[in-house]
């Protein structure tokens, strides 16, 4: 595979990494540092996870007082939200009692229920559930009947939802606020990845006590990288490949042969492509310790120009841009992203329509299709 160096020439980008990657060094940054390092580390949501770091090692008291403030009110936000979710994933379960609906609950909330390094200090305001298709109608009259409404959307959105997207409309429960958005697969069904949810589900381990599942580990981190390569746009999305590299490593270390797993169960589902991605770039930004060998043992790698293309144009969307120099480069990678990650989830026929649509929207907001009113 051919060789490529990563650009982080930019200080700040330098920061970031170093605090990530060696969180120990960060006893020795100046007051300026620190300065850009928390504006910077609020933009890519890291504050929380920088400061569990830090109090994890017992570094929070040897950084600066204003630093270490900020650090200590982000990670008290960062619990704050995590209980709320914990509490609306609580209150989903008794809406749904004496059902017998399989909820695999996904992202944030599922590092948290399996007590992951990365779930301290995470910061994650909704609550994202896996069932069954044929499930969907039932929870959501459930929980509608319990208080949970959904947002004012347009025709448009309706319909983007229920014919085109691989979860419904968001339900919110008044009272509480958290976003629950009810997956019934992994991806758009519209898009050139065609990923079947049942092996997934089949798969999904019971949390003890808890009355959910979660996905297993290889289909966990599977997951990671088809959120993050297939359905994201990627800008600001550091902590997302910072999840992957996270459970990769501790899996890694729970199980000797869990790399080879993982290639294995990707291969069988077809997911090779946006694996080799993550696997690629939490290599490149992060120091992850997985041998390159491991990502050639992929049924599906990008080509060389993609490569390319991907290698300079995905850390200029993942990392932060430096909040008082804006970048034309940063500008036109995440334009190129977001038009990618577009272009992976919806046929030409329909892409050209909803890019149109949603160009219409942003250039006139107040003529928007006829919005319909909860319920």
């Amino acid at each position: 595979m051919a060789e490529f160096k990563v650009d982080v020439r930019l200080d700040h980008h330098q920061l970031l990494l170093e605090a990530i990657i060696r969180p120990a060094t960060l006893v020795n940054y100046s007051h300026l540092q620190w300065e850009l390092l928390l504006r910077v580390a609020r933009r890519a949501r890291l504050l929380g996870y920088l400061a569990a770091r830090l109090e994890k090692n017992g570094s929070l008291d040897k950084i600066p007082q204003r630093a270490a403030n900020l650090l200590r009110s982000s990670l008290i936000q960062a619990k704050k939200q995590q209980q709320s979710v914990n509490w609306e994933l609580n209150r989903v379960l008794w809406a749904l009692d004496g059902q017998e609906i399989r909820i695999i609950v996904l992202k944030g909330m599922a590092y948290q229920l399996q007590d992951f390094s990365n779930a301290a200090g995470r910061i994650f305001a909704d609550l994202d559930l896996l069932v069954s298709k044929e499930a969907l109608g039932q929870i959501e009259s459930m929980l509608s009947k319990k208080g949970w409404q959904r947002h004012v959307l347009t025709d448009y959105d309706e319909r983007y939802y229920r014919e085109w997207s691989h979860e419904i409309p968001a339900l919110v429960h008044p009272e509480r606020g958290v976003e629950v958005d009810v997956h019934h697969t992994l991806s758009s069904p519209l898009g050139n990845l065609k990923i079947d949810p049942l092996p997934f589900r089949e798969a999904a381990i019971k949390v003890k006590d808890k009355g959910v599942y979660v996905l297993s580990p290889e289909d966990m981190l599977l997951h990671c990288a088809v959120n993050l390569f297939q359905n994201n746009e990627l800008a600001d999305d550091l902590r997302h490949l910072l999840d992957f590299h996270e459970i990769l490593q501790f899996f890694s270390q729970q199980q000797l042969s869990f790399r080879e797993k993982l290639i294995d169960r990707a291969n069988r589902l077809g997911l090779g492509r946006p694996l080799f991605y993550s696997l690629y770039f939490s290599r490149l930004l992060l120091h992850s310790s997985a041998p390159e060998q491991l990502e050639k043992q992929l049924n599906h790698q990008p080509g060389w120009l993609a490569l390319r293309i991907m290698h300079d144009c995905v850390p200029l969307a993942l990392l932060p841009q430096h909040p008082d120099q804006p970048s034309k480069r940063v500008e036109l990678a995440r334009l190129l992203l977001y038009l990618r990650s577009h272009w992976l989830r919806m046929p030409l026929y329909r892409l050209l329509p909803h890019l149109a649509y949603k160009f219409y929207l942003s250039v006139f907001p107040g003529k928007s299709a006829r919005a319909k009113q909860n319920g």
